[in-house]
């Protein structure tokens, strides 16, 4: 990319302050007043940064970039609760404001921090462009480009070029999310590859029967646990509050 090169980040960020404040202009959320006041003022709270470039060879830095678009809104590594205390303490990089690196909050107020990262019904969070776009995907499908594939059971099944070379490639993809390869041998750990799939409960029991994996558990129900035996607080009266749907 050469936009850094030829945009500045200042004047984009000057640019993408003007939109957003424009925007809410439109919408009514802010007036034509204070819309005015935080374009004059000093630090407008606003940032834009174009100084890492991927190049188009460069796999490792794609894979990077994508999950840092898809990232969570916090990492459970950081993350420790202490239950005597009912606190959360999320560690991370040094703040340059707070000057310290950690932030320590009851639980509560972090659910609700939490919660604010909860997306909206039917909200779209990631959208495709170029080659991804259902435009695109729409006009590779409509030129009938297919393959047959023949499943477990005998039966034929037409399978778009796409799909066939996903299909192909499930053990990549299931080594690069979960780091670890399907296809390699526990025990000697060289390569192994499909012979058969096996969908028929009775021959899955015979063959884990015959290699002594079989082992069922029965389904224990625990005995119900007698009112008197229950906390004192468990027996207050239940109030309902309602809360919208933003699930």
């Amino acid at each position: 990319m050469v936009i850094q090169e030829i945009f500045p980040e200042a004047l984009l960020e000057g640019g993408f302050r003007r939109a957003v404040l424009d925007f809410l202009v439109v919408e009514q959320a802010i007036s034509e007043e204070l819309r005015s006041r935080m374009l004059g003022w000093r630090y407008s709270g606003f940032s834009v940064h174009n100084r890492v470039r991927v190049a188009a060879d460069d796999a490792e830095g794609r894979k990077k970039l994508a999950g840092y678009m898809l990232r969570a809104p916090l990492s459970v590594a950081k993350m420790s609760y202490d239950a005597p205390t009912g606190t959360v303490i999320y560690r991370s990089k040094m703040h340059l404001g707070l000057k310290r690196n950690f932030q320590v909050m009851p639980g509560t107020q972090w659910l609700e921090l939490l919660c604010r990262h909860i997306p909206d019904r039917y909200e779209q969070l990631v959208r495709y462009c170029g080659w991804y776009s259902s435009r695109s995907r729409g006009v590779r499908k409509a030129k009938g480009a297919t393959a047959a594939a023949t499943t477990a059971n005998g039966v034929t099944e037409v399978l778009s070029e796409y799909a066939s070379r996903a299909k192909a490639a499930w053990a990549r993809l299931i080594r690069k999310v979960y780091e670890f390869d399907p296809l390699e041998c526990p025990k000697c750990k060289g390569p192994m590859r499909v012979i058969a799939l096996i969908e028929d409960p009775v021959v899955v029991r015979a063959i884990l029967m015959h290699l002594g994996c079989w082992q069922p558990k029965a389904v224990e129900r625990a005995p119900p646990v007698p009112l008197e035996a229950w906390p004192a607080h468990a027996n207050l009266p239940l109030t309902y509050y309602p809360v919208p749907d933003i699930a």
